[in-house]
């Protein structure tokens, strides 16, 4: 059976009070319906007062009244459920709300009100998202996690030690599930050429020098990771610890990313790095726009930054402080999908030497302009928010970056003083907004730096 993820619908029933004017509450309730038919499943209106189902996510007001003030012990005896307060056939909060909702939130209610459609959408979804992802899995490739090829980074990282892996089932539901890699690879080889080729006659991207042998390997790595996706069953997730245990194929799972994004709508992560590709998890199924998981070097970093990706120097820029680079094996980002990119081709891997000779990375650009970077604490409690600007594409022929993103935030020495890791997770556009929201949906601190 088909490892299917499915859309994030929150089940809300509205509520109304004993003075509602009826013509209008039917008229923006109805318009509220077709505004978020995908986002929201509505159940039969419930007086307020009246019982509250246990399996809803949230109560829609679509008419405020003073009952918010007169029957405040009503609500607080009935009324256990995050409030959405949506009242306008706009599909946003009448701004002759905010009283009540402020006075709300000052009782202890978890009251959204939001100001626009899209910020609407993202809400309900991170209160469906709240309720599906219990039972959910993270399926995780890895055989040696704190060894491998490259011991002194990966004994340092948090993300593979057993702390991490229970707050994540404890505090979101999820369970990891660790399969070897190693069995992965020798299975993934086993497939033959003949059923690669018809695989890929599925699928349409752009490639630059990858030949045969090589695209037959990488598309059979695609075929194994689906299987065991679909065998595994309950799937939101996926990563491997590629670049720390290369020595057990000589290709990477950099398109397997995007065709299972394709194919079965799962998210994907890199080196097995379980908290970003939770946090990349939550934001890319609540937010619609490009995102992706990448390594940052502010500038001040300086000589170790510049080691790692094997250049000389940072582009010259006037205020070098506030810039930083984005890059991750070669390029902008981890597997951009193709959907979100303005420019996308599979390419030879950059980093061959350390993969193999038929692994492949993508190399792939998103519009350029405003960006939000975000990032889970390791505890989980709270989520790193960083605003700044995608200003170019640097390219650096012969290093580790051939095609970076340069970056500038508001202010560098901050942002070195609160980084919670060497991975960001990236959203084009302005976010923060949305990520607020959704920390509070999750009941997560949210750190803008």
């Amino acid at each position: 059976m088909k490892n299917m993820i499915a859309k994030n619908i929150a089940r809300v029933v509205p509520m109304r009070f004993e003075g509602t004017n009826m013509e209008e509450f039917d008229k923006v309730l109805g318009k509220l319906k077709e505004i978020y038919a995908e986002e929201m499943e509505v159940g039969e209106t419930v007086m307020l007062g009246e019982e509250i189902p246990d399996d809803v996510d949230a109560v829609l007001i679509p008419v405020m009244w003073v009952d918010t003030y007169t029957n405040l012990e009503l609500f607080k005896k009935t009324v256990h459920k995050p409030i959405l307060v949506i009242t306008t056939v706009f599909g946003v909060s009448l701004m002759f709300d905010w009283e009540s909702v402020a006075y709300l939130k000052s009782k202890g209610f978890e009251v959204y009100n939001p100001h626009s459609i899209e910020l609407g959408k993202t809400i309900l979804k991170a209160l469906a998202l709240k309720r599906v992802m219990k039972g959910q899995k993270f399926l995780i490739f890895q055989d040696t996690p704190g060894d491998g090829l490259i011991p002194e980074q990966f004994k340092i990282f948090y993300w593979w030690n057993d702390e991490c892996t229970n707050d994540i089932k404890e505090k979101f539901g999820i369970e990891i599930v660790r399969k070897p890699y190693k069995a992965l690879c020798e299975y993934a080889k086993s497939i033959s050429d003949e059923d690669a080729k018809k695989e890929l006659e599925r699928w349409d991207f752009d490639s630059e020098g990858v030949n045969d042998r090589a695209m037959y390997e990488t598309i059979k790595m695609f075929m194994a990771l689906r299987e065991e996706v679909d065998k595994t069953g309950n799937v939101a997730a996926c990563g491997v610890n590629c670049i720390n245990e290369a020595y057990d194929t000589n290709v990477t799972p950099c398109l397997a990313w995007n065709l299972l994004y394709r194919d079965r709508g799962v998210m994907w992560g890199c080196e097995g790095d379980t908290s970003s590709l939770l946090t990349q998890y939550i934001m890319g199924s609540v937010i619609d726009t490009a995102i992706f998981t990448t390594n940052i070097y502010p500038f001040l970093s300086g000589m170790p930054a510049l080691s790692h990706e094997k250049i000389q120097s940072f582009p010259d820029v006037e205020d070098p402080d506030n810039h930083a680079l984005l890059v991750h094996c070669g390029y902008l980002g981890c597997s951009i999908a193709q959907k979100y990119a303005t420019k996308w081709s599979l390419k030879p891997s950059v980093l061959a030497w350390l993969f193999g000779e038929h692994s492949t990375a993508i190399d792939a650009e998103v519009e350029k302009g405003n960006i939000t970077m975000c990032k889970l604490h390791s505890n989980f409690k709270s989520l790193m928010v960083e605003k700044a600007v995608l200003e170019e594409y640097v390219q650096y022929p012969g290093s580790d970056c051939r095609n970076g993103g340069l970056i500038k935030v508001e202010d560098g020495y901050r942002l070195m003083e609160k980084i919670y890791s060497h991975h960001v997770i990236v959203l084009t556009g302005k976010r923060s907004n949305q990520m607020r929201a959704v920390c509070s949906v999750f009941g997560i601190e949210y750190d803008e730096i």
